[in-house]
């Protein structure tokens, strides 16, 4: 696999090449674009390597380096698992700053896309024009939650964090095939696929070809990839179904201990997620009796007392005995990562 071979991309209908790409994009009025501009002149010099900054979710956000062959190979394995032909029309709506938007660049210059950009923001496809058929965009869950309407998309990719239970029953009334990947920038975006609609639906991600999983001793995903020169240790706990399958728990620095029992907020925000329309999170605070107790902060003023009785019969009906928050915290804004995350220590510590 050639990286100097891939210079020519086919951008919002134009079949551009080196130089004349670079100029198109650079000389682009939207800052968007020449955000793109910049990527690919990275792409197109000499370097075998490029600069990536992983999200921030986990830890500060940090800059890594990755080889430009290590990223086709994952824009093959994507272009393989959905079947990508020549031509077909790929949307680009997530920034050229974070590795979806770099990604997505990589894939239409692999598999010959007609890559369609528009200004990233939380209403990507009111860019589109009428009619205009997509057979893929990637988005995160952020965007998803203001999609309406998918007649004209073929498969949707979300990705950039977790799918609340209410983004998936949204995303069942839809046309298009939508998919939630796993992967951080550290694989170089997905490495494994669910589906989230239709009659393939489910919670089990299923590995890109050559991918394998396994667990260390603590319970965390191991994950080998064949185009990385070593394994990716993660802290996302797993129901590991098989070498090339699990269930996605939650992040091990998330879990809380409650006298004895293990909770994952992912899990429990999964349910809250259907009674609860501000942005929320749980996690454990320290306790005397259980070592962790429970809470639920939530953003913005503090609920009346007959809106704190109303939340909290539904959280009753809603959660098991031990996934039942002690407490109810308000915070006015959370602390959020660049990339829109929520910085759930640093919040909390905010209100403690």
């Amino acid at each position: 696999m050639n990286r100097k071979s891939y210079k020519k991309l086919i951008l919002n209908g134009q079949e551009l090449e080196g130089e004349e790409l670079l100029r198109y994009c650079k000389s682009h009025p939207e800052v968007y674009m020449q955000q793109i501009g910049g990527f690919l002149a990275g792409w197109m010099s000499g370097s075998a390597y490029m600069e990536v900054h992983t999200s921030g979710s986990t830890g500060k956000p940090k800059l890594i380096t990755v080889e430009k062959d290590q990223m086709l190979a994952s824009a093959a394995a994507t272009a393989a698992f959905f079947n990508f032909q020549k031509n077909q029309v790929a949307l680009l709506a997530l920034p050229a700053s974070y590795i979806g938007g770099k990604m997505m660049i990589v894939r239409a210059l692999f598999s010959s896309l007609n890559l369609i950009c528009v200004k990233p923001g939380n209403q990507p496809l009111s860019h589109l024009s009428a009619g205009q058929p997509v057979d893929f965009v990637p988005l995160t869950p952020m965007q998803m939650a203001g999609v309406r309407d998918t007649k004209n998309i073929k498969t949707i990719l979300l990705g950039g964090g977790p799918v609340s239970t209410e983004l998936e029953v949204h995303c069942r009334s839809l046309n298009a095939a939508v998919y939630h990947g796993y992967g951080m920038t550290e694989t170089l975006s997905h490495v494994a696929l669910r589906r989230i609609n239709g009659a393939e639906s489910g919670s089990l991600y299923t590995a890109l070809k050559g991918v394998a999983f396994e667990k260390n001793e603590n319970g965390c995903l191991i994950i080998h990839v064949p185009f990385l020169n070593q394994p990716v240790l993660t802290n996302d706990m797993v129901e590991l179904k098989s070498s090339t399958s699990f269930i996605w728990l939650g992040r091990k620095d998330n879990v809380i201990n409650s006298g004895g029992i293990k909770l994952f907020p992912e899990q429990i925000e999964a349910k809250l997620s259907r009674i609860i329309d501000e942005p929320f999170f749980v996690t454990g605070v320290p306790d005397v009796v259980l070592g962790e107790k429970l809470v639920l902060l939530i953003e913005g003023e503090c609920y009346s007392d007959d809106q704190i009785k109303t939340i909290k019969e539904k959280i009753s009906d809603s959660l098991t005995k031990y996934e039942k928050p002690k407490k109810i915290l308000f915070l006015p804004h959370f602390l959020r990562t660049s990339s829109g995350k929520i910085r759930r220590k640093d919040s909390l510590n905010l209100v403690r």
